[in-house]
């Protein structure tokens, strides 16, 4: 390193500024010195030796010495004197760096040039750099600054800042997202606390996440900054390319100079370096066209973007600052408002061709647009096909907008036959609370209702008329005459009534493929017609009618030359079942399996969501097959594609990136748990922000007032939030001010509007709807309720562990902490262990006899199993489920135990072969562990061992058994609860999220809109509150008197 030698000369910031005695003093000092701690010579030296190998293996294997290749490129984005970079050679390597002293970088330079390095160091922040290519990174970055730059790129650690979206980081964070998305290999310097979340991460993060590249980490002495006048912990990381699924090796260093174990790290192309300096932009885009003179400016289209491509930048100028009119910043409505990604200027939405398509008149719009270019000085050329594929998008949008068919079971109201509806007000209340001095109708005043169409009801109130949903009557008034009885009406009449000569085309092509051969169910083919007169739409039927066969009949259809259908793993083998069954063509269809299988698709190729998202090789691990069939395919169909609700998981991420044109998600549960659940799947399946879909998941929300104006425009998010989603106070900072937190309660806010953003995305079908009760027979369950009491030692068990959290949540809320629900789920989780299956391994507190509720079970299967029915047990622990097989066994009752801890395969061909084909007579299994499109009509009884807070997987395990070809009359749903324990609080939320999705899906009405949501921060104090009650003791002598019962209970067990 003698040609640094000088540069160790140069003392950092914050060696040289005096140690904080207070917070207060720790902020001065920071303000001053910049977190600038130069990295220590013995570090440094640690560092580079973990690289080091690989640098000489690539340096003798491409002869870089000899000048056969390209230079090993090394990078610092926070260089400082260079520290990291003091044991380069310039033969071997070429240096890159940046850093805010102007000094550092001048002396850095100077000393790399004397040594004959080729070099760049630029005097500038991280935050304006995009490193990109470089072989290796080596970094200490400033720790815990917080950097706000418009110029910030979006990795997942920034967040929204003072120039919007992405445009705020933590400077370490954002310094190693950097490094990894610029380098092969990096070592990072980091604080331990941020290389605590960078290993839990890498683990548990999607397969694609950076921080999965970490092949080790070394914990470093807390004294390796001394020298620097800092105390500080601090780890190394070291990545490469490889992305991993098992955890790195951690170790903890005592002596930078001994020996570690360094792994062997994974090789990779290299390429040439590039490192971007963005220049800051103070006024407007920069303009750096030639001027010429020319005015001529050509107006195209890259997709739903408008291209402007000029040929004189002074054109170019005018014409931009005359669309774009303003930077968006200057017109925030208010400091909270949070504009979407790349919103920048007022006038940008007319570069969106969908803001036009919104308007009444699109082309007019349009041409209102181009003579904007004019009137600022262009002469705009529009190419004819832009006008073509905006005409075609016209069609096409008005098509889209359209409901599907949709038949529901409205409520009768008496009209028609015994005059209209009358109610009396329960309250006061405003007509119309959305608006300000909207009519107040008085407690007790009656109102004559009468129905106008799609369940709304007209009323006059003061000379001026309204319009209600039925729902909003119930939740508003008392019916002053008895409804009327309940009945089928078509609300939309559908797109094939709209268009029948179109529709009886597609009639034709079904006939023509043999589809209706085995596609035969009225219903069914109604259905795929009005499919395929749009572009995409959510198969939404019930469960048990038919979503695998319509699959394969919209991929054999809408597919053009290659369609995927995407399954889950365990769902492979059903479709194939189905396939066998309909005999299909083996040439026009395939599993993809291998690689071999994307180099010949077929009409319908079929690929695990798991395949999907998988890397193709070992050695490529960004090469998934998602990305190999990008723009291959003309139709998806993911089956159960619930999943899709939650955008940022890999299976959503594998699934959009095949980029298909035609989108047609098959799902019996499209919002299983909130009403926002479903956007993911409107987004994906009707468009992300457009005219005929506005509410983007990534984009903006779509009002058609953008087209003048971007000021407020809002996330698409945000706007089904406010719109439809229901949110209450629920910490106690709001009982003294105005302050606090809000959670969501499962209920829709905007009923009538939620069914309308439904209505042209969702084909919504249910077993007893007319047309469908018709052709199938779906047995309908019969639910019994089994309230079983606690055993006296596991009830003291239970309150043990129960007023464990109890105590933790009270005493954090009397702190005045916000406790994060998903640390409060991780602690309740231990309450629920110690209901369901106290033996659990990792229960807080052993019990080893069983309980109540086992024993109920166990004798609960063993009576149905001598009626000679055959159950099954559904529970959320493999370890419940092993220990009920053992007890059934000593009373001579043979079952299958399907769980997680078994292979899809494994699983699949025990299920199969000892239960659907065999005469075993009892199936125990978890939730999930079964395929959510499994038939088994051979199941007679569903016994739900225990809760779950989902809605969707109750009604899941359900369905299993519901099905038309069932072998058993009558289907029986045995709920297992335990008396004042934390089932009773379960089932609650359970029966608010399925009363939202039928009322939001199946119209049905509310039941829940009048009752007060006790919501997870309520339940759990009523819970910790109800405990003291359970016992007859008060709450302060509770655990007094828990220990002194548990001490008995020990002593009995002793005896």
């Amino acid at each position: 390193m003698s040609w640094a030698s000088g540069l160790l000369e140069i003392r950092s910031k914050g060696s040289t500024t005096a140690k904080a005695g207070s917070l207060a003093g720790l902020h001065e000092a920071r303000q001053v010195h910049q977190s600038q701690f130069f990295t220590t010579v013995a570090l440094s030296q640690f560092c580079w030796r973990l690289v080091e190998p690989m640098m000489s293996q690539i340096a003798e294997e491409e002869g870089i010495a000899e000048g056969k290749a390209r230079k090993l490129s090394v990078l610092d984005n926070s260089v400082g004197s260079g520290r990291l970079l003091h044991w380069a050679t310039p033969e071997l390597h070429s240096l890159y760096g940046v850093d805010v002293d102007e000094g550092c970088i001048a002396a850095l330079g100077e000393a790399a040039r004397e040594a004959g390095f080729t070099y760049e160091f630029i005097h500038t922040g991280m935050e304006s750099i995009r490193p990109k290519d470089f072989d290796f990174c080596l970094i200490n970055p400033p720790f815990s600054i917080n950097l706000q730059s418009p110029f910030l790129a979006s990795y997942p650690c920034t967040s929204y800042g003072a120039f919007g979206p992405s445009t705020s980081a933590r400077s370490d964070e954002y310094a190693l997202y950097q490094a990894l998305y610029a380098a092969k290999w990096v070592v990072a310097i980091l604080p331990s606390t941020l290389a605590d979340e960078v290993y839990l991460k890498s683990v548990e993060a999607h397969f694609q996440h950076p921080f999965r590249r970490l092949r080790a980490m070394y914990d470093m002495p807390l004294d390796v900054f001394r020298e620097e006048n800092a105390t500080v912990r601090v780890t190394v990381a070291l990545f490469d390319l490889a992305f991993r699924a098992e955890a790195a090796p951690r170790q903890r260093v005592t002596d930078l100079s001994a020996e570690v174990e360094v792994p062997t790290l994974a090789r990779g192309i290299r390429r040439e370096p590039r490192l971007k300096h963005l220049e800051s932009e103070k006024s407007g885009p920069a303009i750096t066209r030639p001027v010429t003179g020319d005015p001529a400016v050509r107006v195209c289209h890259d997709g739903r973007w408008i291209k402007l491509k000029f040929q004189c930048g002074l054109t170019e100028a005018m014409v931009l600052n005359a669309i774009y009119r303003d930077r968006i910043a200057a017109h925030r409505p208010h400091d909270e408002h949070r504009y979407p990604r790349d919103v920048k200027y007022v006038g940008q939405g007319a570069m969106d061709l969908q803001i036009h398509l919104a308007q009444p008149d699109p082309m007019r719009s349009f041409w209102d647009f181009i003579a904007v270019i004019g009137r600022a000085g262009g002469t705009p050329v529009v190419e004819a096909g832009l006008l073509r594929y905006l005409r075609s998008q016209i069609k096409a949008t008005a098509r889209q907008k359209t409901p599907f068919r949709h038949t529901v079971l409205m409520p009768g109201t008496g009209s028609g036959t015994e005059g209209p509806m009358q109610g009396t007000a329960k309250k006061d209340h405003l007509v119309d609370p959305t608006k300000w001095g909207s009519a107040v109708i008085k407690a007790g005043t009656t109102v004559s209702f009468v129905e106008i169409e799609h369940g709304r009801h007209r009323f006059e109130h003061q000379g001026k008329q309204f319009v209600l949903p039925y729902e909003d009557i119930l939740a508003r008034f008392d019916l002053v005459q008895k409804e009327a009885e309940s009945e089928w009406k078509v609300v939309y009449p559908g797109l094939a009534v709209q268009n029948p000569k179109l529709a009886e085309v597609w009639r034709a092509r079904i006939r023509s493929l043999g589809i209706d051969a085995w596609l035969n169910r009225g219903y069914q083919i109604d259905d795929l017609v009005e499919l395929a007169l749009k572009r995409g739409g959510v198969v939404a039927w019930a469960m048990a009618l038919g979503k695998a066969r319509a699959a394969l009949a919209i991929a054999l259809l809408l597919g053009g030359k290659h369609s995927l259908v995407v399954l889950k793993a365990a769902l492979v083998d059903e479709m194939l079942i189905e396939i066998r069954k309909i005999r299909l063509d083996g040439e026009l269809w395939q599993v993809i399996e291998t690689p071999a299988e994307l180099q010949s698709l077929r009409r319908i190729n079929i690929i695990s969501v798991d395949r999907l998202k998988a890397p193709v090789a070992p050695e490529q691990p960004r090469m998934t097959y998602a990305k190999k069939l990008r723009r291959r395919v003309g139709t998806i169909i993911p089956d159960e594609a619930h999943f899709l609700g939650n955008i940022d998981t890999d299976q959503t991420g594998a699934v959009w990136q095949v980029s298909a044109k035609r989108r047609f998600p098959l799902t019996g549960t499209p919002a299983g748990n909130y009403p926002r659940d479903c956007h993911g799947l409107l987004a994906f399946a009707g468009g992300d922000g457009t005219a005929a879909q506005p509410y983007g998941y990534r984009r903006y929300y779509l009002d058609p007032s953008l087209r003048h104006s971007m000021a407020l425009a809002e996330r698409g998010i945000d706007r089904v939030l406010n719109t439809f989603c229901e949110f209450v106070w629920v910490t106690r900072e709001f009982e003294d001010e105005l302050k606090g937190a809000k959670r969501e309660v499962p209920r829709i806010a905007n009923l009538s509007e939620y069914r309308r953003m439904l209505a042209p995305w969702i084909k919504r079908r249910v077993a007893k709807e007319p047309d469908v009760a018709s052709c199938v027979s779906i047995p309908e369950p019969t639910p019994e309720t089994h309230l079983i009491e606690f055993d006296m030692d596991h009830l003291l068990h239970y309150l043990v562990v129960s007023e464990d959290f109890s105590t933790w949540y009270l005493n954090g809320l009397d702190e005045g902490k916000r406790n994060n629900l998903v640390t409060i789920l991780a602690r309740i989780k231990a309450v629920e262990i110690a209901n369901n299956f106290p033996q659990h391994p990792k229960a807080t507190k052993g019990y080893a006899p069983l309980t109540s509720k086992q024993r109920f079970c166990i004798d609960k299967l063993e009576e149905l199993v001598d009626l000679r029915r055959r159950p099954i047990m559904f529970t959320g622990y493999p370890g419940n489920a092993e220990l009920v097989a053992r007890h059934l066994a000593k009373r001579h009752i043979d079952s299958v135990v399907i769980h997680g801890g078994k292979t899809i395969k494994r699983r699949n061909a025990e299920f199969e072969e000892r239960f659907r084909k065999g005469s075993v007579p009892v199936a125990l299994v978890t939730y999930g562990s079964i395929g959510e499109g499994t038939n088994i009509p051979q199941c007679s009884d569903v016994l739900l061992a225990d809760k779950s807070w989902s809605a969707r997987k109750e009604s899941q395990a359900i369905a299993r058994a519901l099905r038309d070809e069932n072998e058993w009359d009558e289907v029986k749903v045995h709920h297992a609860i335990t008396e004042h324990s934390i089932d009773s609080y379960m089932q609650q939320v359970v029966s608010y999220k399925a009363d939202s999705f039928n009322a939001g899906f199946d119209w049905g009405t509310p039941t829940t809109f009048d009752q007060e949501f006790l919501h997870m921060d309520v339940i759990f104090r009523r819970f910790c509150s109800d405990l003291s009650k359970l016992v007859g003791v008060h709450a302060l002598d509770l655990r007094k008197y828990l220990e002194k019962e548990v001490s008995h209970a020990q002593q009995r067990i002793a005896a």
